[in-house]
């Protein structure tokens, strides 16, 4: 049995050296081994939390089925178009009841060189009459809203008024039933007048509006409803059929009557063309005249 030799210095530190380079490599192996799993490890997470925003955006672009096909379609969202609310002078208003033909007329004729004087029309239709006044003011609302409405009136216009603005009066005129007619040159109280000086009023208005309408009036309404029999006969002479008086009035938001408590199959209402209010007036006579159950006629439809 042989006995080891005793290792030189030389021996020793070549030794010492191999284990050192062996620790080292052991040492290297183990960092790089650290590193790549924690590189592996925040691709992970970040594959995951990529995963988990694409399965979002999935879901919230996912298509909706169609349950009466079976089909899928896709889920599309769209921003509601804005909805302008109705025009308040052109909407048509529910209110609104225009009566059907008359199923009788009231036949007028003078006698004695002198007009009749109307006040109600006799009539068994349920129907009452608009008439309006004098042409001063002109408020456009009011004008588009009766014309969009078709609401039939008679214009008892002075002609002075009307000639500053004939257009305004000849779109209203356009709505069946409508027509534009006397109230003389400019609102006198005729019963202060001589029969010559009643006679420039009524005339006068009558050239006047065939001028400016193509068309000469055939009713009187005197200012006031002022008029005495010189009155009638001159009415005649310048060619009215008849002069029209009012059983219910209107002149600005409350409606009074002539006699008892409403209105009544008929009527012939008073209004008169105001600056301002005049759409909202005019609402609240239609929501009168429903509430009695009638409809708005044309007044030239039934006096003939």
């Amino acid at each position: 049995m042989s006995e080891s030799k005793p290792r030189t210095r030389a021996q020793r530190r070549r030794s010492r050296q191999i284990r050192l380079s062996i620790t080292t490599s052991i040492f290297l192996a183990v960092v790089v081994v650290l590193g790549i799993s924690l590189s592996n490890g925040k691709a992970s997470s970040a594959s995951d939390s990529a995963g988990v925003v694409r399965d979002r955006e999935v879901a919230t672009a996912a298509p909706e089925q169609d349950k009466g096909q079976g089909k899928d379609k896709p889920r599309t969202t769209s921003t509601p178009k804005a909805v302008s609310p109705p025009d308040a002078e052109g909407a048509r208003d529910p209110q609104v009841g225009i009566a059907p033909e008359p199923t009788s007329a009231t036949s007028v004729s003078a006698e004695g060189g002198m007009v009749p004087v109307i006040s109600r029309v006799n009539t068994r239709d349920r129907v009452v009459f608009l008439t309006i006044d004098d042409g001063y003011a002109k408020d456009p609302a009011f004008k588009a809203y009766v014309v969009a409405n078709k609401i039939p009136m008679i214009m008892f216009l002075v002609s002075n008024a009307a000639a500053a603005k004939p257009s305004y009066f000849s779109s209203i005129a356009t709505v069946k039933g409508s027509s534009i007619q006397n109230h003389t040159v400019n609102h006198p109280n005729l019963k202060t007048l001589s029969a010559a000086g009643q006679r420039k009023q009524i005339c006068g208005n009558a050239t006047t509006e065939k001028r400016l309408f193509g068309k000469a009036p055939t009713l009187l309404r005197p200012p006031y409803g002022a008029y005495n029999q010189t009155t009638r006969s001159v009415a005649y002479q310048c060619g009215m059929n008849a002069m029209v008086l009012w059983s219910a009035s209107m002149p600005s938001s409350k409606l009074y009557y002539g006699s008892g408590s409403k209105l009544v199959p008929g009527d012939i209402i008073l209004l008169h063309f105001r600056p301002t209010n005049g759409v909202k007036n005019m609402k609240k006579l239609l929501g009168i005249i429903n509430a009695a159950n009638l409809q708005i006629g044309s007044l030239t439809d039934y006096v003939k």
